[in-house]
């Protein structure tokens, strides 16, 4: 019986995963539990296991492929290779597999372990792998498999009726290749083309080509052209480098297009930063005691712990925040739980935990729920105010801005379904009184 491997859900925003790396190959024999393949969302790199044993039939996409949830990805053939043991073994992890809530939506794939993805040199030739990436020469061509090629039922020096089309518009004998070993036989359009690719462009000049996803037929035929020319020709017309939109990039263009459709209202003012930079140490940072801060505002306000659903508000009994984390290019937002409930060391391990775990493309779907809140602090940067997004599903977040003689800005961007413009003064109003309270600070620092 075939079981096919689908693209999983890894998160609840993610709507297509990219598979960075088949950990099998057809032929394998797999067993449930095994990992067999590396999938990054847009978060996270995850190693994915499969809950079913038999042979691997056949990998449906190749390594570097996006692809939407759901898609399927491999054929396992249930039907060999599988006794009355690993039934039984398939029957309780399916069985232990049903806890899992319903929020995650499991498919018959699940993320087991985070791991970093592979770093790629361009400039380095591809490691050869069984579902390795097309060459320049494929892409030029549109194709990466001529399987499925007509191919002509004589032997002798012959080719299907495309390959002759395109030998004729090239200028190439096909008879004379072939009898000089330089096209097989048959030939078909893929190995027309590939010969003349390679015989009047040079290998980097390919590679521009397909990076800038030029025609060929822009360039004169029948004449050898190289890197130089290509960059000449790129340069004269303007032609702009087409710049993939990576995951995470996604992701963030789903939050945006998301908030679109949100009611939201802004409230900026200034608290005290006096008690704030006295009890700040190297270990215990200013995100630190604005965790702090922030989350027994929360507690004293409850409208920040709510979340909305489709018919109903809950009420979260802990603050949970969000935190908006930088490394290189990309902002993630981790999720600090219970954050009145943990004293400042605790939260600066954390913190340092979430730090690595960003660095090394290791957060998880759990790392990136639960919150009801967020704080965005760019004040580090010198910004004076700023109005941040909304993440996911929280109420409301806040953004920090630089400190300007003893005071810090304070800007709050609000779902107005959930918090209104009163509940929110007082918010803010709690959150000024609770940094000039010594008090709180001192029983926080025990």
């Amino acid at each position: 019986m075939d079981y096919k491997v689908v693209m999983p859900r890894l998160s609840d925003s993610m709507d297509e995963g990219q598979l960075v790396e088949w950990k099998i190959r057809p032929g394998d024999v797999v067993r449930n539990g095994d990992v067999i393949a590396e999938v990054e969302s847009d978060k996270a790199v995850m190693e994915i296991q499969i809950f079913k044993s038999g042979t691997v039939k056949e990998l449906l996409i190749d390594a570097g492929s996006t692809v939407p949830v759901g898609t399927p990805m491999a054929v396992i053939d249930t039907d060999v290779g599988s006794g009355s043991s690993v039934k039984t073994e398939e029957k309780s992890k399916e069985q232990n597999s049903t806890s899992v809530s319903a929020a995650q939506k499991p498919t018959e794939t699940v993320p087991v372990k985070e791991k970093r993805p592979p770093a790629v040199e361009t400039k380095k030739a591809p490691v050869e792998t069984q579902a390795s990436v097309p060459s320049a020469i494929d892409i030029l061509m549109g194709i990466s498999d001529t399987s499925t090629e007509e191919k002509s039922s004589y032997t002798g020096g012959n080719a299907s009726p495309r390959a002759r089309a395109l030998a004729a518009k090239y200028g190439l004998d096909i008879e004379t290749l072939q009898n000089e070993g330089k096209l097989p036989v048959p030939a078909h359009s893929a190995d027309v083309k590939g010969y003349w690719l390679r015989r009047y462009f040079t290998p980097k000049a390919l590679e521009l080509i397909a990076r800038y996803n030029l025609s060929i037929d822009l360039f004169e035929a029948r004449k050898k052209h190289d890197e130089a020319e290509i960059i000449a020709y790129i340069q004269s017309h303007e032609v702009p480098l087409p710049e993939p939109i990576d995951m995470p990039h996604k992701a963030m263009i789903a939050i945006v297009n998301a908030a679109q459709k949100r009611p939201v209202y802004h409230m900026t003012d200034r608290i005290d930063a006096t008690l704030l930079n006295h009890y700040v140490s190297k270990d215990l940072t200013i995100t630190v005691w604005l965790l702090k801060l922030f989350a027994e505002a929360m507690m004293r306000q409850k409208y920040f712990r709510l979340t909305l659903t489709d018919d109903h508000m809950q009420l979260w009994p802990n603050a949970s925040i969000s935190v908006a984390m930088a490394h290189g290019e990309y902002l993630y937002m981790p999720v600090f739980k219970t954050v009145n409930t943990k004293n400042p060391a605790a939260i600066a391990e954390e913190l340092h935990q979430f730090k690595t775990k960003i660095s090394q493309k290791k957060l998880t779907k759990e790392d990136l729920t639960g919150s009801t809140f967020g704080i965005s602090n760019l004040g580090m940067t010198g910004i004076e105010q700023f109005d941040a997004m909304i993440n996911k599903d929280d109420c409301a977040i806040a953004a920090i801005g630089s400190e300007i003689e003893g005071r810090i800005t304070v800007t709050l961007t609000v779902d107005h379904r959930i918090v209104n413009g009163y509940q929110a003064a007082l918010f803010m109003q709690e959150l000024k009184t609770l940094a000039q309270d010594e008090m709180f600070f001192k029983e926080v620092a025990q």
